[in-house]
């Protein structure tokens, strides 16, 4: 029995340790809070193997354990790593209590079906994909932060949101090759040691079933319930996925934009102070995205005449560059979303009640039509996809895989407008 007590009290000690560590600006209160929280944490990450009188050195363990302490440090270490300079206060303890109950809880489940021989071979596999699954979160922010020296931040999460198919696999493709073919082979032998040492692993018992079997199950209903409920679950509490989901509900308010359409515009007066023209006639936008003026010799004093149409074109009356524009977001949606609506970063509006420059040239009595060249993203709709929809005409060229879709694809749209 010491040796699961030293085991569980080092465990504790350690969790403990890295919590306060890697938090800023924690209170007295909240600091003893956790003190005593994790230790019946950590009490539950060691009972089920003393209940069997398994090593700890076990393999089943020892992956389980992995998992765990992955949970424990990584969103709390890369969120201290980019904010400890600029934030005064924050603290993942959520992310420890799942990291310790995780280990307590894929643990109990393993012992549970070698003690009851529940279909070992199928379930155990089942087990260790969930395992392979749970450890690729932490191993993800790893490599999201040794590529951009940040952690997974909103930002982040929404643009993963908004991505298709076609964008992956364009990523995929322009990493080093040493990237490309180690990241699956990294993968396909984590699942295979995952499956492995579990599906070798014999646990044989020597203490008295009934009772300690009996624990165990309570132990692994109780931890089920305790972190996977859907409305105060840990898992759902955790650093990373408390992002995620906070994402995902920003997204589906964006989706009331179109329905909000008649509340918006119900109070909006357009009021031409100039007549446009004499006779009827076809307005065109054109909207590039991922540019910057840095690169653009026009704009700035570039090594290179990148752009040497527009250059020659400054001195016409007919052109005006904006030499000193800025983006107002790093992202492309989010700059977009608030240059096509009344969003921006001085004020407290909300994308999905905002009304768009669409919204204000069907006031002033145009009719509009809009062709993208940009993938139409389905699941996910983005604030530039939502204001398209409400145009009259909406279109969007098909981007198929392996096939190179030029802007002048677009050209042939403009044949179903009256000129």
């Amino acid at each position: 029995m010491s040796l699961y007590i030293i085991a569980g009290i080092c465990l504790y000690i350690a969790s403990y340790a890295f919590y306060v560590t890697f938090s800023h600006g924690l209170g007295h209160k909240a600091e003893y809070l956790q003190l005593r929280r994790f230790i019946p944490c950590a009490i539950l990450a060691v009972l089920p193997m003393y209940l069997v009188n398994e090593s700890l050195l076990s393999p089943q363990y020892l992956l389980s354990f992995l998992v765990g302490v992955s949970w424990i440090t990584a969103y709390p270490l890369f969120y201290y790593l980019t904010y400890h300079k600029i934030s005064s206060d924050f603290g993942f303890h959520l992310d420890t209590v799942f990291g310790l109950y995780i280990i307590g809880w894929l643990i109990s489940l393993k012992l549970l079906v070698q003690a009851l021989n529940i279909f070992p071979a199928i379930t155990l596999s089942l087990i260790s994909i969930m395992e392979y699954m749970l450890l690729a979160l932490p191993l993800f922010q790893a490599s999201y932060y040794l590529l951009y020296g940040t952690c997974v931040s909103t930002g982040a999460v929404t643009m993963i949101f908004e991505t298709y198919t076609n964008e992956v696999i364009e990523y995929f493709k322009s990493m080093p090759l040493a990237v490309r073919i180690g990241t699956p082979i990294l993968n396909i032998a984590l699942l295979a040691g995952f499956l492995y040492f579990n599906l070798t692993s014999e646990t044989v018992i020597t203490a008295p079933l009934l009772p300690n079997l009996a624990i165990i199950i309570a132990v692994t209903l109780f931890l089920t319930y305790y972190l996977w409920n859907t409305k105060k679950g840990v898992f759902i509490r955790t650093g990373l996925i408390e992002l995620v989901l906070d994402v995902k509900d920003y997204l589906k308010q964006t989706k009331s934009y179109k329905t909000n359409l008649a509340k918006r515009v119900a109070n909006l007066n357009v009021t031409q102070t100039t007549p446009f023209c004499e006779k009827p006639a076809t307005f065109i936008l054109v909207i590039g995205e991922s540019e910057s003026r840095d690169y653009m010799s026009a704009f700035c004093d570039y090594p290179y005449d990148t752009t040497p149409w527009l250059k020659s074109k400054q001195a016409s009356e007919n052109f005006l560059l904006y030499k000193n524009a800025y983006a107002c977001k790093d992202q492309t949606v989010l700059a977009l979303e608030r240059a096509f609506t009344e969003v921006n970063q001085y004020n407290d509006k909300k994308f999905y009640e905002s009304c768009s420059f669409v919204d204000i040239a069907r006031k002033a009595g145009f009719k509009i039509s809009w062709f993208s060249n940009q993938s139409h993203i389905g699941a996910a709709d983005t604030a530039v996809t939502l204001v398209a929809n409400t145009a009259d005409t909406a279109e969007w060229t098909k981007l198929h895989l392996n096939q190179v879709q030029y802007d002048e694809s677009l050209l042939g749209y403009l044949k179903q407008i009256d000129a």
